[in-house]
Protein backbone atom coordinates (compact mmCIF):
# COMPACT_ATOMS: atom_id res chain seq x y z
CA UNK A 1 0.00 0.00 0.00
CA UNK A 2 1.24 3.47 -0.81
CA UNK A 3 0.04 6.78 0.58
CA UNK A 4 1.14 10.24 -0.53
CA UNK A 5 0.01 13.80 -0.07
CA UNK A 6 0.58 16.88 -2.16
CA UNK A 7 -1.18 20.18 -2.73
CA UNK A 8 -1.72 22.73 -5.46
CA UNK A 9 -3.59 26.02 -5.23
CA UNK A 10 -6.68 26.16 -7.41
CA UNK A 11 -7.60 29.13 -9.58
CA UNK A 12 -11.10 30.57 -9.61
CA UNK A 13 -11.32 32.55 -12.86
CA UNK A 14 -11.16 31.53 -16.51
CA UNK A 15 -7.76 32.15 -18.07
CA UNK A 16 -6.12 32.14 -21.48
CA UNK A 17 -3.29 29.81 -22.39
CA UNK A 18 0.00 31.68 -21.81
CA UNK A 19 1.65 32.92 -24.99
CA UNK A 20 4.76 30.84 -24.26
CA UNK A 21 2.81 27.65 -25.00
CA UNK A 22 2.68 26.29 -28.54
CA UNK A 23 -0.82 25.55 -29.85
CA UNK A 24 -1.85 22.68 -32.12
CA UNK A 25 -5.01 22.21 -34.17
CA UNK A 26 -7.04 19.07 -33.57
CA UNK A 27 -8.01 19.07 -37.27
CA UNK A 28 -4.36 19.05 -38.38
CA UNK A 29 -3.52 15.64 -39.92
CA UNK A 30 0.01 16.10 -38.53
CA UNK A 31 -1.17 16.94 -35.03
CA UNK A 32 1.12 14.34 -33.45
CA UNK A 33 4.19 16.09 -34.84
CA UNK A 34 2.91 19.40 -33.50
CA UNK A 35 2.11 17.94 -30.09
CA UNK A 36 5.62 16.54 -29.67
CA UNK A 37 7.22 19.97 -29.74
CA UNK A 38 4.28 21.60 -27.94
CA UNK A 39 4.51 19.21 -24.99
CA UNK A 40 8.28 19.59 -24.70
CA UNK A 41 7.81 23.36 -24.70
CA UNK A 42 5.06 23.11 -22.07
CA UNK A 43 7.36 21.24 -19.68
CA UNK A 44 10.04 23.89 -20.16
CA UNK A 45 7.55 26.67 -19.38
CA UNK A 46 6.16 24.88 -16.32
CA UNK A 47 9.71 24.39 -15.09
CA UNK A 48 9.76 28.02 -13.98
CA UNK A 49 6.15 28.06 -12.77
CA UNK A 50 3.10 29.95 -14.07
CA UNK A 51 1.94 32.65 -11.66
CA UNK A 52 -1.47 33.26 -13.22
CA UNK A 53 -2.36 29.60 -12.66
CA UNK A 54 -0.84 29.52 -9.16
CA UNK A 55 1.40 26.76 -10.52
CA UNK A 56 4.73 26.49 -8.77
CA UNK A 57 7.90 25.41 -10.55
CA UNK A 58 8.00 21.76 -11.61
CA UNK A 59 11.76 21.80 -11.08
CA UNK A 60 11.58 19.78 -8.95
CA UNK A 61 8.32 17.83 -8.82
CA UNK A 62 7.56 17.52 -5.10
CA UNK A 63 5.52 14.97 -3.17
CA UNK A 64 5.23 16.10 0.45
CA UNK A 65 4.80 12.66 2.02
CA UNK A 66 4.96 9.16 0.60
CA UNK A 67 4.61 5.85 2.43
CA UNK A 68 5.35 2.56 0.68
CA UNK A 69 4.35 -0.67 2.36
CA UNK A 70 6.18 -3.97 2.08
CA UNK A 71 6.63 -5.19 -1.47
CA UNK A 72 5.73 -8.63 -2.74
CA UNK A 73 9.25 -9.55 -3.80
CA UNK A 74 12.71 -8.80 -2.46
CA UNK A 75 11.70 -5.57 -0.67
CA UNK A 76 10.04 -6.29 2.67
CA UNK A 77 10.47 -2.78 4.00
CA UNK A 78 8.10 -0.08 5.18
CA UNK A 79 9.41 3.09 3.53
CA UNK A 80 8.47 6.60 4.62
CA UNK A 81 9.57 9.61 2.60
CA UNK A 82 9.20 13.31 3.30
CA UNK A 83 9.81 16.09 0.79
CA UNK A 84 10.28 13.56 -2.03
CA UNK A 85 11.58 15.55 -5.01
CA UNK A 86 12.15 14.49 -8.62
CA UNK A 87 14.49 16.71 -10.65
CA UNK A 88 14.95 17.50 -14.35
CA UNK A 89 11.40 16.91 -15.60
CA UNK A 90 11.60 20.15 -17.69
CA UNK A 91 14.33 18.52 -19.81
CA UNK A 92 12.05 15.65 -20.86
CA UNK A 93 12.32 14.67 -24.53
CA UNK A 94 9.28 13.28 -26.34
CA UNK A 95 10.35 10.21 -28.34
CA UNK A 96 6.95 8.77 -29.24
CA UNK A 97 3.41 10.12 -29.31
CA UNK A 98 -0.01 9.05 -30.50
CA UNK A 99 -3.24 10.93 -29.97
CA UNK A 100 -6.98 11.05 -30.52
CA UNK A 101 -7.96 14.67 -30.03
CA UNK A 102 -11.36 15.54 -31.51
CA UNK A 103 -14.33 17.71 -30.63
CA UNK A 104 -15.46 15.10 -28.11
CA UNK A 105 -12.47 12.80 -27.45
CA UNK A 106 -9.14 13.39 -25.74
CA UNK A 107 -6.60 10.57 -25.48
CA UNK A 108 -2.84 11.10 -25.66
CA UNK A 109 -0.08 8.51 -25.24
CA UNK A 110 3.39 9.99 -24.83
CA UNK A 111 6.76 8.37 -24.18
CA UNK A 112 9.48 10.57 -22.71
CA UNK A 113 13.20 10.10 -22.21
CA UNK A 114 15.00 11.71 -19.28
CA UNK A 115 18.70 11.07 -19.71
CA UNK A 116 19.62 12.04 -16.17
CA UNK A 117 17.10 12.54 -13.40
CA UNK A 118 17.28 11.99 -9.68
CA UNK A 119 15.27 11.94 -6.48
CA UNK A 120 16.19 13.49 -3.15
CA UNK A 121 14.22 12.91 0.03
CA UNK A 122 14.26 12.45 3.76
CA UNK A 123 13.66 8.76 4.40
CA UNK A 124 12.87 6.30 7.16
CA UNK A 125 13.26 2.56 6.49
CA UNK A 126 12.63 -0.51 8.60
CA UNK A 127 12.48 -4.08 7.31
CA UNK A 128 14.39 -6.48 5.09
CA UNK A 129 15.77 -6.33 1.57
CA UNK A 130 17.02 -9.53 -0.06
CA UNK A 131 16.44 -11.18 3.35
CA UNK A 132 18.93 -8.75 4.93
CA UNK A 133 17.80 -6.38 7.70
CA UNK A 134 17.79 -2.68 6.86
CA UNK A 135 16.99 0.23 9.14
CA UNK A 136 17.80 3.91 9.00
CA UNK A 137 16.63 7.50 8.83
CA UNK A 138 18.23 10.40 7.02
CA UNK A 139 18.71 11.86 3.56
CA UNK A 140 18.81 9.84 0.38
CA UNK A 141 19.51 10.30 -3.32
CA UNK A 142 18.21 7.98 -6.03
CA UNK A 143 19.64 8.47 -9.52
CA UNK A 144 17.73 7.16 -12.54
CA UNK A 145 19.80 6.91 -15.69
CA UNK A 146 18.31 7.14 -19.20
CA UNK A 147 14.79 6.96 -17.81
CA UNK A 148 12.04 5.97 -20.26
CA UNK A 149 8.60 7.22 -19.21
CA UNK A 150 5.58 5.94 -21.16
CA UNK A 151 2.38 7.78 -20.18
CA UNK A 152 -1.27 7.46 -21.08
CA UNK A 153 -3.77 10.22 -20.38
CA UNK A 154 -7.50 10.19 -20.96
CA UNK A 155 -9.65 13.29 -20.74
CA UNK A 156 -13.34 14.12 -20.76
CA UNK A 157 -14.61 16.98 -22.92
CA UNK A 158 -17.66 18.76 -21.52
CA UNK A 159 -19.40 22.12 -21.67
CA UNK A 160 -19.75 24.77 -18.99
CA UNK A 161 -21.92 27.77 -19.78
CA UNK A 162 -21.75 26.89 -23.46
CA UNK A 163 -17.94 26.67 -23.52
CA UNK A 164 -16.02 23.41 -23.98
CA UNK A 165 -13.37 22.37 -21.48
CA UNK A 166 -11.38 19.17 -21.06
CA UNK A 167 -10.44 17.52 -17.78
CA UNK A 168 -7.89 14.74 -17.39
CA UNK A 169 -9.70 11.83 -15.77
CA UNK A 170 -6.88 9.28 -15.89
CA UNK A 171 -3.11 9.60 -16.22
CA UNK A 172 -0.92 6.52 -15.98
CA UNK A 173 2.88 6.64 -15.76
CA UNK A 174 5.54 3.96 -16.15
CA UNK A 175 9.19 4.32 -15.10
CA UNK A 176 11.72 2.24 -17.06
CA UNK A 177 15.33 3.19 -16.22
CA UNK A 178 18.49 1.71 -17.71
CA UNK A 179 20.06 1.85 -14.27
CA UNK A 180 19.27 3.05 -10.74
CA UNK A 181 21.79 4.11 -8.10
CA UNK A 182 20.81 4.35 -4.43
CA UNK A 183 22.59 6.36 -1.76
CA UNK A 184 20.96 6.22 1.69
CA UNK A 185 22.80 8.25 4.31
CA UNK A 186 22.86 7.21 7.97
CA UNK A 187 21.80 3.59 7.52
CA UNK A 188 22.13 1.55 10.72
CA UNK A 189 22.49 4.77 12.70
CA UNK A 190 25.50 5.85 10.66
CA UNK A 191 27.52 2.65 11.06
CA UNK A 192 30.65 3.24 8.91
CA UNK A 193 30.78 -0.36 7.67
CA UNK A 194 27.18 -1.55 7.51
CA UNK A 195 25.82 1.56 5.76
CA UNK A 196 28.20 1.56 2.78
CA UNK A 197 27.92 -2.23 2.48
CA UNK A 198 24.12 -2.05 2.31
CA UNK A 199 24.26 0.69 -0.33
CA UNK A 200 26.60 -1.53 -2.33
CA UNK A 201 24.13 -4.43 -2.10
CA UNK A 202 21.26 -2.17 -3.14
CA UNK A 203 23.15 -0.98 -6.20
CA UNK A 204 24.28 -4.47 -7.20
CA UNK A 205 20.63 -5.58 -7.13
CA UNK A 206 19.00 -2.34 -8.25
CA UNK A 207 16.75 -3.91 -10.88
CA UNK A 208 14.97 -6.35 -8.58
CA UNK A 209 14.66 -3.71 -5.86
CA UNK A 210 13.34 -0.96 -8.12
CA UNK A 211 10.84 -3.27 -9.83
CA UNK A 212 9.35 -4.11 -6.43
CA UNK A 213 8.69 -0.49 -5.41
CA UNK A 214 8.41 1.54 -8.60
CA UNK A 215 4.60 1.30 -8.65
CA UNK A 216 4.52 3.77 -5.76
CA UNK A 217 6.59 6.32 -7.65
CA UNK A 218 4.46 5.77 -10.76
CA UNK A 219 1.19 6.28 -8.89
CA UNK A 220 2.47 9.41 -7.15
CA UNK A 221 3.77 10.99 -10.34
CA UNK A 222 0.60 10.11 -12.24
CA UNK A 223 -1.47 11.88 -9.60
CA UNK A 224 0.83 14.92 -9.57
CA UNK A 225 0.90 15.28 -13.36
CA UNK A 226 -2.88 14.89 -13.51
CA UNK A 227 -3.34 17.71 -11.00
CA UNK A 228 -0.81 19.95 -12.74
CA UNK A 229 -2.48 19.41 -16.11
CA UNK A 230 -5.95 20.06 -14.73
CA UNK A 231 -4.86 23.34 -13.16
CA UNK A 232 -4.56 24.54 -16.75
CA UNK A 233 -7.16 22.43 -18.54
CA UNK A 234 -10.03 23.29 -16.21
CA UNK A 235 -9.54 27.01 -16.72
CA UNK A 236 -8.58 27.32 -20.39
CA UNK A 237 -11.31 26.68 -22.99
CA UNK A 238 -10.76 23.57 -25.10
CA UNK A 239 -10.68 25.58 -28.34
CA UNK A 240 -7.83 27.67 -26.92
CA UNK A 241 -5.86 24.64 -25.75
CA UNK A 242 -6.37 22.68 -28.97
CA UNK A 243 -7.43 24.84 -31.88
CA UNK A 244 -10.36 23.61 -34.05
Amino acid sequence: MMLYTFSFLAVTTALQLPAEFKKCSRSDPKINECLKSAIERAYQVMGTGIKEFKLESTQPITVANMTIGEGTGVVRVVQNYQNWQLFNIPSAEVVDLSSLVTDHQFNINVTYILKETYVTSHYKLNGRILLLPIVGEGECTIQLHNLKVPTRQIGEVSERNGVKYVEITSLKVQLIPDKVEFDFKNLFNGDPKLGPEMNKILNENWKEIFEDVKYAYEDALGAVFKNVGNLIFRKVPYDDLFLP
